[in-house]
């Protein structure tokens, strides 16, 4: 049994977001993977520049790449100033 909404990992780094039609932006990461009832999904905030994460967050489907080289599919949900918010997409691998 497993508790709903619990936290598995929380991840922190320096990396890459990306969307087709959109040059990559450097970030800092902050990622919260979680256990909910339909499976685990991640979410969580992106720092950058407001100006070159506009674009992605314009995009419906982006791509976190972590430091460690992994990718995560996700959604840019808000913008404010320079920290973008996200949720992932698809399944989450191993991270």
């Amino acid at each position: 049994m497993f508790e709903p909404n619990e936290v598995l990992k929380t991840l922190t780094g320096r990396g890459l977001v990306s969307a087709d039609g959109c040059d990559a932006v450097r970030v800092r990461y902050r990622v919260v993977v979680e256990r909910r009832e339909n499976g685990v999904v991640a979410h969580g905030n992106l720092h950058g520049s407001y100006i070159n994460l506009r674009p992605i967050w314009l995009e419906p489907d982006a791509q976190l790449r972590l430091a460690n080289g992994r990718r995560l599919n996700i959604s840019v949900t808000d913008l404010i100033g320079d920290v973008a918010e996200f949720e992932s997409t698809g399944p989450i691998g191993p991270l």
